[in-house]
This record gives C-alpha cells, structure tokens and sequence, in this order.
C-alpha cells in the first residue's frame, strides 16, 4: 500500500524516455543494444549463455546470463544510483528483467534443485550503502520464480582491495583463498545448482572465485545473473 501510494505521489519515469511507472521501461530496453547469448569465456555465440564445453576447462561457472552493456548510459547511470544514491526502487525493474531472462534460457522443471545466492559485502561497505543490492535483486527474483534464496552463504574471510584498481594478475591475487561458504551448511547443497546473482561484473574475477568454491562443495552448476557487464 505504502509503495503504491509513493507511486501515485511521485511517479518513477524511465531513465530514458521519461515515461511513468518503471525506471527503465521495456519499450527502452527492448531497443538497447543488449547481451546476445554468448560464452562469457571466449565471447563466441553460445546457446542459452552457456559456457562452451572447451571453455569450461579454464573456468568453474557453467553460465553467465547478462542483461545489458554497462557501457549504456541509461544502465550505468540507474546501476550508479541504485549502489550509491540509495534508489532501491530501481531494484524492482532489474529484477523483473532479471527473472525472465533467466526463465527464457534455463529450462527447468523442478525449483528444489535450485538456490539463489549472491557475492558478500563487506559490513563497512553495506553500512555506508544501508543495503547489498545484489541481495535485494536476489530476493525479487526469488518472489517470481518459487525458487529458494540462501541468504548469506558465502562469506568474505579476507579483506581485498578494489578490483577496478588492479590489472588482471594482481585482481587474481587478490582474490585468491578470499571467499568460502559457512561449514554448516555444505552438507545441504550437494548436487544443486546455484544461481548467483549480481549487478556488475567486469573482469570475470570474483565469479570464478565464488564459483570454484562452489563447485568444490559439490554444487552441480553454476550460474551467474548479471545486470550488466562491460
């Protein structure tokens, strides 16, 4: 009720055309340059966003679905202002995308087989940000496909540097031993599939990190949801 009246009062309008009730509208986003159904490994057209069967000898995710360029000033400017100017509304036109990009390329009939989760965040930085927008998106999308989110099951046990600041080799270092999932609960994911869900992703780093410790507690697969990648 709270939400709709704050619709009523102060209408959202899309980033882009400046119509009424979505941030970003689906006329606007239908006529972006979007993400084709490609290998986020060796970027060749794949289907459904599935990593070729080559391309999985380099890296532990299975699959990384992406919604649009970051290059996108619409998308960059509505991610920005999500992260750091505390529009969490714009949370509810990302994660409807979200939810049916994913159902369109990944067929599935059973949600028990699935758990959505996302990245961690550092206390300071969810402090400063009153809220991690990758769970809130994860939460959404939990709400309109059935499918069970797992709240707060990898956890950060070192502290990094930025990545955007670091070449590839030291983002690897950086990285590296700086994740891991809570010992209690390993023992219910065995042979599921995790859908891990984020809004930026750059060099392909922290998904191939998050995704190896996953993989090496004997999850089935792994898949990445992404708002936007470069």
């Amino acid at each position: 009720m709270l939400k709709f009246i704050k619709d009523i009062l102060a209408p959202k309008k899309c980033y882009s055309c400046n119509k009424e009730w979505h941030f970003l509208c689906e006329e606007c986003l239908s006529n972006m340059s979007n993400f084709d159904s490609i290998c986020y490994v060796c970027k060749g057209a794949s289907d459904n966003f599935s990593v070729h069967k080559d391309c999985l000898k380099e890296v532990h995710y299975d699959k990384v679905i992406i919604l649009s360029h970051y290059r996108n000033k619409v998308i960059s400017k509505l991610i920005k202002d999500l992260k750091f100017y505390w529009k969490k509304d714009i949370i509810d036109d990302f994660s409807n995308y979200l939810s049916d990009l994913f159902q369109n390329n990944e067929i599935y009939k059973n949600t028990d087989d699935y758990f959505l989760i996302y990245p961690p965040m550092s206390f300071f930085k969810k402090l400063k940000r009153w809220y991690n927008q990758s769970e809130k998106i994860a939460k959404n999308i939990s709400k309109q496909t059935w499918i069970k989110i797992e709240k707060n099951l990898i956890i950060k046990v070192k502290k990094s540097l930025q990545q955007s600041k670091l070449c590839r080799k030291d983002r690897l270092k950086n990285l590296e031993n700086c994740f891991k999932i809570k010992n209690n609960k390993i023992k219910d994911f065995e042979n599921k599939i995790f859908i891990v869900v984020d809004d930026v992703i750059s060099t392909g780093t922290t998904l191939n990190e998050i995704s190896k410790i996953l993989k090496n507690k004997w999850a089935k697969k792994v898949i990445w949801l992404i708002v936007a990648s470069d």
